[in-house]
């Protein structure tokens, strides 16, 4: 094991190899003389803690960015955490960043369950709500796309009930309606979708696509021929494209929401009611509106 520095709360700094730590004092080995020494220290005197090998965190970055070394990228962040997991609860928040970017890396690579296990550790030693928020959706999506799909509905249920309706994500609304589509509840995930749809407006909103797009082939399977076209048409004005990248959607665009919108060759059955869009930014009475059996 290689040695740490550590910083003292009274500036002073001491390195050695750590013989022990509990979370309530480190005990460390130190040369000293011609032989050596153990000093212990109380969790709350210690500052800081310094790890040898951060010259490597150049290396880390340019390999994720290599698709050739992707590999090699998560076994490096693995060693990063197999030195420092330990130590979390001495750490700072921008040295957890390094732990944040591992998550986010691992998920992106579809590794989900190395995501989930690391947020699961860190997410206890971040501060900054924003920071927490974001690893709560990489967590869910971790449930998601690691097939654990228990995990995945009581947290996207969790996340609806604290999420507010027009923010800047659907993506509790929209994992819960992929759940229902994958087994067959179209009805559930017809509505489900629909939610974050009505509320929405001008602002972006991630993962909004993906619920158009259940909600279109959602109300096909209900055979809702009126509301799957007026989606569509609503759609493809927002500027929204149709999520391929999504499994479950992938080739699944109906014909009417990718041909070309012209009057010249528009079939017939393709033309749609544009006096009152499906979309309704602000319900007069949502409840009324939106069925709230997905909060159930």
């Amino acid at each position: 094991q290689e040695p740490v520095t550590i910083a003292l709360n009274g500036g002073n700094q001491q390195t050695g190899r750590v013989t022990h730590w509990d979370e309530s004092e480190l005990r460390i080995e130190v040369s000293l003389g011609g032989g050596t020494a153990e000093l212990t220290f109380p969790a709350d005197e210690i500052r800081s803690i310094r790890f040898p090998g951060a010259e490597h965190k150049r290396t880390l970055y340019e390999w994720k960015n290599d698709p050739d070394r992707v590999e090699d990228a998560l076994a490096l962040y693995r060693a990063y955490y197999q030195q420092q997991g330990a130590y979390l609860s001495l750490m700072s928040q921008r040295e957890l960043s390094l732990f944040i970017d591992y998550a986010d890396f691992a998920l992106a690579q579809n590794e989900p369950l190395k995501a989930v296990a690391t947020i699961d550790i860190i997410s206890p030693y971040i501060k900054d709500e924003t920071v927490l928020k974001h690893l709560k959706e990489n967590l869910l999506l971790g449930f998601f796309q690691g097939g654990m799909r228990e995990e995945a509905e009581e947290e996207a249920r969790k996340w609806i009930k604290e999420a507010e309706p027009a923010g800047s994500s659907a993506l509790g609304w929209r994992l819960l309606a992929e759940i229902n589509f994958e087994q067959e509840e179209y009805e559930n995930a017809f509505w489900t979708a629909m939610h974050p749809i009505a509320f929405s407006n001008q602002m972006p909103m991630v993962h909004l696509d993906v619920c158009y797009a259940i909600a279109i082939l959602s109300s096909e399977k209900l055979r809702y021929k009126k509301e799957s076209l007026e989606l569509a048409t609503e759609m493809r004005d927002r500027g929204l494209a149709w999520p391929d990248n999504v499994e479950i959607l992938n080739d699944r665009a109906p014909e009417y929401f990718t041909a070309e919108n012209t009057e010249a060759d528009k079939p017939v059955e393709a033309t749609i009611i544009e006096q009152k869009p499906l979309q309704t930014p602000s319900p007069i009475d949502p409840i009324e509106s939106l069925p709230t059996r997905i909060y159930n």
